[in-house]
């Protein structure tokens, strides 16, 4: 009847979730992993160490089979080091500086104030393995609430000071090379710049950032001009990395776009010394006029609330220390690693071992870089492009044997066939449609 209340009871039968490391999985192919009983990997309590497997755990240190991570329990900083001896010292340095630009650009304000060192950091273990291992930084800044001025000008004063609270979730993983962090920030301030600071395993003449369908090597300086200052700060779409050519350090991320090379200017030459992410930018205005470093505005001076970025916000990257370039450090493959999930599919062993192999492929890509897959009127449309300076060869195969089908335009008509094999040049940018058997 109308207005009667009905209650429901479901009983389900009992359930665990279970982090397990999965191995072998190869792209575009499956793996099956099946649970049994008995005892899982051990974990060591004795000592001051938490271990279990490749991984280890302690107050302020993490480490697995690639890295070795502790925390200096006064700043908050990490001491990151390889097993083939690359060492970053003091990196995920928080800097805190005011912003006295607007959407378009950062700018420094009038008078600013810097804020380097934390007032209170507290470390503590939240996961010891077998597969993952967690470490907790909570550091308090005192920062000032917002910057006083108006639509040309502002200026960064401690006439009212406030909390920022940021708490950093340091993780590894069995068999990944790099260090995942999840900075949760909440934001009390407003007119204010955050970013963390990796210094250098060596000194560089520049940077590589992945952009759309490239990688795009910068030099410590920006084009300026009679309008904008030529400010330093860069995009990359999910990693960027500052390498010597022997050893070098890779910032890969989740929508973090700027990032700057930071300069000793003392040298007798410039040399990059400091990689730095943003993580936060707040700003009240959409645009301002006569900013220190775009003397014309960008649009109209509106202020804005949103930009302020107020209340809890997230930042999550990682950091992969190596030796060589880039390319040696595999970088693509590690950002598909680190942001690419897996997808999990739930079969009755019936159904796998009927219709598929345990392990498997349906298509394997060599030579490039796969940016696009889907499905069109029965077939596989795949776009790759070469982001490595030099030509290179591309192979498609599904089963050990060369997959076939059309090379497309970006209208998918038929520029002409595609026998398995296709030769890219530096840059190149290919669309393939793959007749599936």
């Amino acid at each position: 009847a109308a207005g009667e209340t009905i209650r429901f009871r479901q009983n389900l039968p009992s359930s665990r979730e279970v982090a397990f490391r999965a191995t072998d999985v190869p792209g575009y192919g499956w793996h099956a992993f099946e649970p049994v009983d008995g005892p899982g990997p051990t974990t060591d309590l004795t000592g001051d160490d938490l271990t279990g497997g490749d991984l280890t755990a302690g107050d302020l240190r993490i480490t697995n089979e690639h890295l070795d991570v502790t925390v200096d329990p006064a700043t908050g900083t990490l001491t990151i080091a390889t097993t083939d001896g690359v060492v970053v010292t003091g990196g995920n340095a928080l800097v805190d500086g005011g912003d006295g630009g607007d959407t378009y650009n950062y700018s420094a304000p009038d008078v600013d104030l810097l804020v380097t060192e934390p007032r209170s950091v507290e470390v503590s273990t939240v996961e010891h393995g077998p597969v993952r291992a967690r470490l907790l930084v909570v550091a308090h800044y005192d920062v000032p609430v917002a910057a006083v001025g108006d639509e040309r000008s502002c200026e960064r004063r401690t006439d009212e000071m406030t909390d920022l609270e940021v708490r950093t979730t340091l993780e590894l993983r069995s068999g990944e090379r790099f260090l995942r962090i999840r900075a949760e920030i909440d934001n009390t301030a407003r007119d204010h710049r955050l970013r963390a600071h990796f210094p250098l395993p060596a000194p560089v003449d520049g940077s590589e950032a992945e952009c759309a369908f490239a990688v795009v090597h910068r030099g410590l300086t920006a084009e300026g001009g009679p309008s904008e200052y030529g400010l330093p700060t860069f995009v990359s779409r999910r990693f960027v990395d500052c390498s010597d050519g022997n050893q070098g350090l890779a910032l890969l991320h989740d929508g973090l776009l700027e990032y700057e090379v930071i300069v000793d200017e003392s040298s007798a030459e410039p040399q990059g010394r400091e990689l730095a992410l943003t993580l936060l930018r707040a700003t009240g205005y959409l645009s301002r006029f006569e900013i220190a470093l775009r003397p014309d505005p960008a649009g109209p001076p509106m202020p804005l609330v949103g930009p302020q970025l107020l209340g809890h916000q997230v930042a999550e990257y990682a950091v992969l220390p190596h030796r060589g370039s880039w390319r040696d450090a595999e970088l693509h493959a590690a950002a598909d690693e680190l942001l690419v999930d897996l997808e999990r599919a739930r079969v009755s062993g019936a159904t796998s071992s009927a219709m598929l192999p345990v392990h498997g492929s349906h298509l394997t890509v060599e030579g490039a870089e796969v940016s696009a897959l889907l499905r069109e009127d029965g077939a596989l449309v795949m776009r790759v492009y070469n982001p490595r300076p030099d030509a290179t060869t591309l192979r498609v195969s599904r089963d050990g044997e060369p997959v076939t089908g059309d090379v497309i335009d970006l209208r998918g008509r038929p520029t002409g066939p595609f026998t398995g094999a296709l030769e890219l040049r530096s840059a190149e940018i290919a669309t393939l449609r793959l007749t599936e058997s």
